[in-house]
């Protein structure tokens, strides 16, 4: 197996990042594997995610990714017209989408299409 994670990787965390923090609010989440760029710090604050950390990447692309990823945060902040993190932090999570079946029944087909 891989040791380092892939941009892919992000669904599984992004998943149940958005569950929890719709389900348990005064949980403080902190979401990893799969976060290799700022469109994946993004999503996992809209989830509900409190911090991301991040590793892969710093292998893969050096610090320089660092400053890519608050780039990209910044400039959704400004185009969003959001002046601070919890002001979308769990936007996209478990409670406030319009079908939160759609986390659920994701688990569900990922857990019976693994079986053999």
């Amino acid at each position: 197996s891989e040791v380092m994670s892939s941009p892919s990787d992000i669904y599984t965390s992004l998943r149940w990042t958005a569950i929890v923090s719709g389900i348990l609010p005064k949980i403080e989440i902190a979401t990893s594997t799969g976060v290799h760029d700022g469109a994946g710090v993004v999503k996992q604050l809209l989830a509900g995610a409190q911090a991301v950390q991040i590793c892969s990447t710093l292998y893969v692309n050096k610090f320089d990714v660092v400053k890519e990823m608050i780039d990209f945060l910044c400039d959704f902040m400004s185009e969003w017209r959001f002046e601070s993190i919890d002001e979308f932090r769990g936007r996209m999570n478990y409670k406030n989408v319009k079908s939160p079946a759609m986390y659920e029944r994701t688990q569900f087909l990922k857990y019976y299409s693994s079986r053999k």
